[in-house]
């Protein structure tokens, strides 16, 4: 899910139903009603695909799931496959728009069809991808990150390594260069929680602790550069796979669906956050 700020939309894709059958429908959600803007899009259908709104070309881009290795831009109306080449197929990676340097950040995810683990960054320019850093977090999928465009840093947070039990719980920062580990506690460690940079603050929902028997989290955490603070354990019902980001227009966190307890057990809702009079 991605908020595409010139149409002032959220736009969600993909994903998989009740069956278990993965979808390439495209929705979109304008603060009031769900509007199904397309059936068809990017092939194959996938879910834990990435996407990311490019606000230079105004467009919300898409790489990755299933695993794939495509790269697509929505524009509003169509999908346009931009690339084949860049990174390796994966899905649970993570992805964010710098808004300063006008490139949209990859990293890690879980690629040759779910066997290996990735620790790699990569930027999208607009036409290309290119390799961006040598060292930085672990092997890692089921990380988030959003871009704190007041701190011009990218957080990275949590996710989990290859044949490990439980999730991580380290905060890293990209400067546009090179990642940088910031903190290694206060949240709860978890994978697959939902990240967006909200105007003041990043702000961190749900995930998962990877254990066996797994426990699934419904707290909301902000980061603010130093440290991490509960703000509330109220609200959603814990969950993880849900997708979150930052309706800019209306000041609004948008939270939709979600995995809870089991991965056949999916939620459909739409939650909205606050903080404003």
């Amino acid at each position: 899910m991605a908020y595409d700020s010139k149409r002032g939309r959220t736009v969600l894709f993909g994903g998989f139903d009740s069956k278990g059958n993965y979808l390439n429908e495209t929705w979109e959600w304008d603060g009031e009603n769900w509007t199904q803007m397309a059936d068809s899009g990017p092939l194959p259908k996938r879910f834990t695909c990435v996407m990311a709104y490019d606000a230079q070309r105004n467009q919300t881009v898409l790489f990755g799931g299933g695993p794939a290795a495509d790269t697509w831009g929505w524009d509003g109306r169509n999908w346009t496959q931009l690339a084949e080449s860049g990174p390796l197929a994966r899905d649970s990676h993570a992805m964010a728009y710098d808004s300063k340097r006008q490139r949209i950040l990859l990293f890690g995810g879980m690629s040759q069809s779910g066997t290996k683990l990735a620790a790699d960054t990569w930027q999208w320019d607009g036409a290309a991808w290119t390799k961006a850093a040598v060292t930085g977090p672990s092997l890692r999928s089921g990380h988030t990150m959003a871009y704190d465009s007041t701190r011009d840093r990218t957080v990275l947070f949590g996710g989990v390594e290859d044949g490990k039990t439980g999730a991580l719980g380290d905060t890293w920062e990209w400067n546009g260069s090179e990642w940088t580990r910031i903190s290694d506690f206060g949240v709860t460690p978890c994978a697959f929680g939902s990240l967006a940079f909200k105007g003041d603050s990043v702000a961190l929902f749900g995930g998962s602790s990877n254990t066996s028997p797994g426990q699934v989290y419904g707290s909301t955490w902000t980061w603010d550069g130093r440290n991490w603070t509960l703000r509330q354990d109220f609200g959603p019902s814990p969950r993880f796979f849900s997708n979150l980001c930052y309706d800019s227009k209306r000041g609004t966190l948008v939270l939709w669906g979600g995995t809870i307890e089991t991965s056949t057990i999916s939620l459909i809702d739409t939650w909205e956050h606050s903080e404003g009079p």
